[in-house]
């Protein structure tokens, strides 16, 4: 018996769904660092200034894009299913068939 694991090849990831889910990541990173661009006391919101509510509007939007960033590389990158156990890789497309992914 060999004592190297299984090597199965996954499907190709879809190149242009994974670049899109960095583009998606990268956008908070930049907006978020142009600090002059926020960095101001008016409007107000509810008695908060601009800059504090400004970041925390970020964050929203940050958990949103991360969100679908995630499942972006969900859909790039195609599962191989295993067996129950979780110590090798279903060769065959019966398990597709009966739901399980």
């Amino acid at each position: 018996m060999s004592t190297t694991p299984h090597r199965h090849q996954a499907p190709p990831a879809n190149k242009g769904l994974l670049a899109l889910a960095a583009v998606l990541l990268v956008i908070p990173i930049v907006a978020l660092m142009l600090v002059g661009t926020y960095a101001k006391d008016e409007p107000r919101l509810a008695g908060f200034p601009f800059f504090i509510w400004y970041q925390f509007l970020w964050v929203i939007i940050c958990s949103a894009l991360t969100y679908t960033a995630y499942r972006l590389v969900l859909k790039a990158r195609p599962h191989v299913p295993m067996n129950p156990e979780g110590d090798a890789f279903l060769d065959d497309d019966a398990s597709r068939e009966d739901g399980t992914r």
